[in-house]
């Protein structure tokens, strides 16, 4: 598992940079946007963003189903980016790993790490509170390419 988006970070109206949840260390950390680039750039890439044929930064809306998240300006002040999409959640949840046992694990824009069923999963994926990770396909919940798949236990 790479890295993710969970969080745009915003001084005033001038963005400062990401928060990023790291799978492979299970921490949230703090990326600029140039970090972001190179990610992408020298391959490790940031699930959620890619380049754009001028170099910038855009939603992955193909391979990550991102069409949202959250933009923190303050302490405990978070807004959608796209505030009139339609969803009416202050929160939202990305979808990075898997367990047959266990369900789906999911960071949040408040920084938690839990894990959900997949009746949960759907629901907050029709409330908009999903922002990547899974995607419907007809009545089947899919997995995107990046979401870290685990080795249950009882297997």
């Amino acid at each position: 598992m790479c890295k993710c988006l969970v969080n745009e970070e915003m001084l005033g109206k001038r963005t400062t940079g990401y928060t990023v949840y790291n799978g492979n260390s299970k921490e949230f950390i703090g990326m600029s946007e140039k970090q972001v680039k190179d990610c992408i750039s020298n391959g490790e890439g940031v699930k959620g963003f890619i380049l754009d044929e001028a170099g910038e930064l855009a939603l992955d809306r193909d391979g990550w189903k991102i069409t949202n998240y959250m933009v923190r300006s303050g302490i405990n002040t978070l807004r959608p980016l796209n505030e009139f999409d339609g969803s009416i959640v202050n929160v939202m949840y990305t979808v990075v790993g898997f367990d047959k046992s266990k369900g789906y694990e999911v960071v949040n824009s408040r920084y938690a790490r839990v894990w959900m069923d997949e009746t949960k999963v759907k629901l907050f994926l029709e409330l908009g509170a999903i922002q990547g990770g899974v995607y419907m396909d007809g009545k089947k919940l899919c997995l995107c390419d990046g979401v870290q798949i685990y080795e249950s236990e009882t297997e």
